[in-house]
């Protein structure tokens, strides 16, 4: 068997995610009554599902010495995931702090990028089958576009959709698939019916994927829309569904070469990932193909 190998391109964080009862009001100190302590980051979180559903993943990445004191290293080891592209450099270490209130579904991330705002396109190395760019400056994407050969490659904007959409829709010319939520979505085209999604296609890209939360997702091509619906989940931790997502479209698709296949892969890990506590804490890849065989594609000839 032949195991893919992802390069994961952007931020490997400090995550502390701290569970509360009620989001807390200015001036009133609150008590945290659940706390995860862990590596994370969108690349991490990418990278640690394609090892947890067979794959080969390398981190490309900056981290400081603080963070390295913290064990960052130590937890992708243990995580499977190679952290040979990871350099270390003077600065202040990346850290994502995560408050959720499941009761309401409610979660806010406060970011401080640190030294990942020094990553560029001269560290991404001459390797892998496949480059994932998670939530990086779409000028970084722009800069490695033409040194990915005949590698596969994909881009989720997260924020980077509001903060320059402009270049998030340059970067298009350079990859073949982009995810994006239904918000991202509009702030793209202006709209954010899935349908529209086919505004992104052109240049590089041939597949739009625009991820609907528990109402599932839906890919776009040239020729083909296809959707999968969510199953319901009871959901414990949200921090990382987009990663596990994108992470099992991509090796799906590889595996398959179906788009309903890999969007139906995709789904299931989401939501899967949603009951684990823990930014990059994945589910299995058994558990992701059970879940699967239960979900139901529709496909859509354009």
């Amino acid at each position: 068997m032949v195991v893919e190998w992802h390069l994961s391109v952007g931020n490997v964080n400090v995550d502390l995610s701290l569970v509360l009862d009620g989001y807390p009001v200015a001036g009133v100190n609150v008590v945290a009554r659940d706390l995860w302590f862990g590596v994370g980051g969108a690349a991490v979180n990418y990278a640690s599902c394609i090892v947890r559903l067979g794959g080969r993943a390398s981190v490309v990445s900056l981290v400081s010495p603080h963070a390295v004191g913290l064990g960052v290293l130590e937890w992708l080891s243990k995580l499977g995931v190679d952290s040979s592209y990871v350099r270390v450099v003077d600065g202040e270490p990346s850290v994502a702090v995560i408050l959720m209130v499941p009761s309401e579904s409610l979660r806010t991330i406060v970011s401080y990028r640190g030294v990942s705002r020094m990553l560029n396109m001269d560290m991404i190395p001459d390797a892998g089958d496949h480059v994932h760019f998670a939530s990086v400056n779409p000028r970084l994407v722009v800069g490695a576009g033409g040194r990915l050969g005949s590698r596969s490659s994909s881009y989720d904007p997260g924020g980077e959709a509001y903060r320059d959409p402009a270049g998030v829709r340059e970067a298009l010319a350079y990859v073949n698939r982009i995810f994006v939520n239904e918000r991202e979505l509009e702030a793209l085209v202006g709209a954010g019916d899935p349908l529209e999604a086919r505004k992104l296609l052109g240049g590089k890209t041939e597949i739009v994927v625009v991820k609907r939360g528990p109402w599932g997702a839906i890919a776009v091509t040239r020729d083909e829309v296809v959707e999968v619906k969510a199953p319901k989940v009871e959901k414990v931790d949200v921090t990382g569904t987009g990663d596990a997502f994108n992470a099992a479209f991509n090796i799906y698709y590889q595996r398959t070469g179906d788009l309903g296949e890999a969007l139906k892969h995709a789904v299931a890990a989401g939501a899967l990932k949603a009951t684990i506590r823990g930014s990059s804490n994945m589910p299995s890849r058994e558990e992701v193909e059970k879940l699967a065989s239960q979900l139901n594609i529709v496909r859509v000839q354009i």
